[in-house]
């Protein structure tokens, strides 16, 4: 009690004599703000008695925070006008702030500007000028240069005269030398690359020796070995710099190759999924070698399933060669409802609304059911998508679906069944396999010779292969896609009509720069009837215009017409040229050129648009000049739509 006493009696006697700190001179801050910013500081001379030392101290760290905030001139004095009172008087000098900053040799004027400027501490919206901020910025700026390949870049700092109100206007000068590009990449292993990874260093020749392009070197080195059961492996990379090449050679310790000895799954919280199917999917990797990049592969998969909110792997060796793997699970709230509202050029307004369950009867299975109403009409759809088909890593989707479409030159009502098998074979390819039966009603004012059947039951088959090299599914900016498709139908109806479809697409990105992007698109197709081109049903022709086509048509609305009512086709072909420009940030604009042709004449457009890149893809304002119009074509269209446009 008496010590608590004591206690109690010390922190009554600290308060009584703590300091007062007062201010004299200040211009710039006000006190609020000059102490609410060094108040962590100033906290400790502040609860105890004013000395001269800490007097001192307090005129040291009030100066020193005005040296650095564009006050480099400014003078702290202390005197102790009372017992319990510190006065800081302050002789401010004149301001000195970061001016405006002109930059010479480089395109890339915008990215060098804002990292140069954050060397500098801010001093409310202006930045303060520190000479030592001006070396940690030109640092910045030379990692810069280097990452995009310059490795010899050049720089050089001219500040110009303070004008009155502070300002120091700065020109940074750049001499960005040649660019690097990369030569035969070394590496130095026991084992050496696979056929495959020296494939990709063979490609990777040539390229800018920029940080992108050595990182995904170092990530496809790394993921080669992994995968032939290399796990605790660590690389170090060392370059040669020789006539603006950069010779790379990647240093390998691969450590030792470890046997999965058991995968337990820990099931703590664990209350929706089956466990026991789970455990299959990694049944067939027991025994064998460890491969980090399947596991995450497998990891990644159920994570897209919705079912898990996250997935840790713990590995625990058991010995040099032996391993036992534990995956901690955390499942997700896997059943839900969603309701959208969004629009375009073409659809109008959509409403949408959606029940789903991605862990349906605890085998990850997902269930959606699916309303969705637009200008175009209806569509009702329920699904059941199975990620594990025959418990491999084969993807089955089915549907059934009911929906009816008011297009400009026809309606359509349709109903049916449909059920699709996919897989992927290594990281880039990937298949799919479809069946299709339904039944068409089509009413429309075209006469009957040129409309096909009305009434008909189509039965389809479907062969996709698609080869993806892009950087990104939904934003590309470099890489290539290649797509192939087939599909053989039978439409049954009053006059039966067979028919085979193939097509194929070819879509290369390239990145111009920092801020510029290349995009050119080839896409085709022949539909061949066994009948005429006129007997085969208007739904399953061509057709074309429209924001993902040609852009100086309506959707769907180029090629043959009869009074101006589209008749589709059984021939085209699409090519499209894109430059894609940052104005700032995600906003973008574009220039494009669109040429096609659908059983007719070529057409032409060009044109422009502004685009808002988000994670799903980007939100496309564009308008399309048609450079070939004839008398009763458009002169141009506007379209507004969601997604890249090949």
């Amino acid at each position: 009690m008496m010590r608590h006493l004591i206690h109690l009696l010390l922190l009554l006697s600290c308060a009584l004599q703590a300091s007062e700190l007062k201010f004299s001179g200040l211009e710039t801050l006000t006190q609020k703000e000059l102490t609410s910013a060094i108040y962590g500081r100033l906290e400790f001379i502040k609860d105890r008695p004013a000395t001269s030392y800490r007097a001192d101290d307090a005129a040291f760290l009030v100066q020193q925070y005005l040296h650095s905030h564009g006050l480099p001139d400014a003078r702290v004095d202390w005197s102790l006008p009372s017992d319990d009172v510190i006065l800081l008087t302050i002789k401010e000098g004149m301001r000195q702030y970061l001016g405006t900053i002109e930059v010479q040799g480089s395109d890339d004027s915008k990215e060098i500007i804002e990292q140069f400027r954050e060397a500098f501490p801010e001093s409310g919206k202006q930045r303060a000028f520190l000479a030592q901020a001006s070396t940690t910025g030109l640092a910045k700026v030379q990692n810069i240069l280097t990452s995009k390949g310059y490795w010899d870049a050049k720089l050089s700092l001219e500040k110009h005269p303070r004008d009155p109100s502070g300002s120091i206007p700065i020109t940074i000068h750049v001499d960005l030398g040649e660019l690097y590009r990369l030569g035969p990449a070394k590496v130095n292993s026991e084992i050496a690359p696979s056929s495959e990874l020296q494939m990709i260093l063979e490609e990777r020749e040539g390229k800018p020796a920029s940080s992108l392009n050595i990182k995904q070197l170092q990530q496809a080195i790394e993921h080669d070995y992994h995968s032939q059961g290399f796990s605790d492996l660590s690389l170090r990379i060392s370059h040669e710099k020789r006539n603006a090449t950069l010779l790379l050679t990647f240093e390998l310790e691969l450590g030792k190759r470890l046997q999965v000895l058991s995968v337990n799954l820990a099931h703590e919280g664990v209350t929706k999924t089956n466990l026991e199917s789970l455990q299959q999917h990694f049944d067939d990797s027991v025994g064998a070698l460890f491969d980090e990049n399947d596991y995450r592969k497998k990891i990644k998969k159920l994570l897209s399933t919705g079912a898990f909110e996250q997935i840790r792997m713990e590995k625990n060796k058991l010995d040099e060669q032996q391993l036992e793997i534990t995956l901690h699970l955390v499942e997700a709230d896997a059943r839900g409802y969603h309701f959208s509202l969004g629009g375009g050029s073409y659809e109008g307004f959509i409403l949408g609304a959606q029940y789903y369950d991605h862990n349906f009867d605890g085998r990850l299975w997902n269930l959606s059911a699916d309303a969705e109403f637009s200008s175009l009409g209806l569509l009702g759809e329920v699904s059941l998508t199975n990620p594990f088909f025959l418990d491999r890593d084969l993807s089955l989707h089915s549907r059934t679906f009911l929906t009816t479409r008011d297009y400009a030159n026809y309606e359509k009502a349709e109903g049916g069944f449909s059920s699709e098998l996919s897989w992927e074979i290594g990281e880039y390819y990937s298949a799919s396999l479809s069946a299709h039966l339904s039944y068409a009603s089509i009413t429309s004012g075209i006469p009957a010779p040129l409309l096909g059947a009305t009434y008909y039951t189509l039965n389809r088959l479907e062969f996709s292969q698609t080869y993806d090299r892009r950087n990104h599914p939904a934003l590309p900016s470099d890489g290539w896609l290649a797509r192939l498709h087939h599909e053989l139908g039978l439409a049954l109806g009053r006059d039966s009509i067979g028919y085979f479809e193939t097509s194929g697409q070819l879509s290369y990105y390239q990145s111009l720069g920092h801020s510029t992007a290349l995009s050119l698109g080839l896409r085709g197709g022949l539909i061949l009837p066994t009948g005429t081109d006129s007997e085969l049903p208007i739904d399953l022709r061509k057709f074309l215009g429209g924001a993902q086509t040609v852009r100086s048509f309506p959707e769907r609305e180029m090629g043959p017409q009869h009074q101006g009512r589209p008749l589709g086709g059984t021939e085209w072909w699409v090519a499209n040229a894109e430059i894609v420009q940052t104005i700032s940030g995600p906003i973008k604009g574009v220039s494009f050129l669109d040429l096609g042709s659908l059983s007719g004449d070529i057409e032409i457009a060009l044109g422009l648009g502004v685009r808002l890149d988000l994670p799903i893809g980007p939100v496309r304002l564009e308008y399309g000049h048609n450079i070939s119009r004839d008398e009763r074509e458009p002169s141009g269209t506007f379209h507004f739509a969601l997604g890249i446009s090949f």
